[in-house]
């Protein structure tokens, strides 16, 4: 018994634990973490158990290291703070359980659930969306049709330095317009609770971003032009996974 109680003991002294950046995560829908282990001692380590919130996942066999999965759900939008994980074994002969509880330092935003509605009323011709600024022509992530001089408040990342440094004036780059009309989405398109909306707002967006629509999103104060691209819809994702209410 005593040899099973060091040879536990041995088998978690020595393992590091992190957790890798993981794809985007909604409310209510299983998310798969990536957690890195790192074996600092020369022996095998065996049968190791591995909590991390709710959920654990079994590591059978490390050796180096590895980098292994556990699934996650998350019962509601916003940011949470990972602190601590627990790795267990009862390795060797099951007499004796050991256990560590790892510190961590880790925070994750969980986007809100997609809940699905008609959007057909959002994209309907002359509907007036009065909080859009885009002219007519002018567009972004569209195909590059000239360049003109930079605007108070046109994207840093657009600028044309070529002609910039010709000219010695800021000059930007015009896109023709993506297909589609530019939409800006607001809650109170939607009906239901606060909660409902932001998750129906959640589901237009990604439904009318897949269908490279120009969209936008008007929540309280802030006003996201429309835009098209993946990194455009996920700043307004996570703008309505930390959102509260005034």
């Amino acid at each position: 018994m005593a040899l099973s109680g060091m040879l536990s003991f041995f088998n978690l002294r020595n393992i590091e634990f992190s957790i890798l950046s993981p794809e985007d995560i909604f409310a209510l829908k299983a998310a798969t973490i990536k957690i890195k282990a790192k074996n600092k001692y020369f022996f095998e380590a065996f049968l190791l158990r591995v909590k991390l919130l709710n959920s654990e996942t079994i590591i059978p066999y490390l050796k180096g290291e590895g980098i292994f999965n556990i699934v996650l759900a998350f019962p509601k939008r916003g940011k949470y703070a990972i602190k601590e994980l627990t790795v267990s074994s009862y390795f060797p002969f099951y007499f004796f359980k050991k256990q560590r509880n790892i510190q961590l330092k880790y925070e994750v935003t969980v986007l809100p659930f997609p809940l699905k509605c008609d959007i057909l009323s959002l994209i309907a011709d002359g509907k007036t969306k009065t909080e859009s600024n885009i002219s007519q022509g002018k567009a972004y992530e569209g195909e590059l049709t000239g360049v003109r001089s930079y605007n108070q408040g046109d994207s840093l990342k657009y600028i044309h330095w070529k002609a910039t440094a010709k000219t010695s004036e800021i000059k930007t780059k015009e896109f023709a317009p993506p297909a589609g009309n530019p939409v800006i989405i607001n809650l109170n398109d939607f009906t239901g609770s606060t909660e409902e909306k932001i998750s129906r707002a959640t589901y237009a967006l990604i439904v009318l971003s897949k269908a490279e629509n120009p969209v936008g999103l008007k929540l309280g104060d802030e006003v996201y032009k429309p835009e098209t691209g993946q990194s455009h819809l996920r700043r307004m994702l996570y703008a309505l996974a930390v959102y509260q209410q005034e």
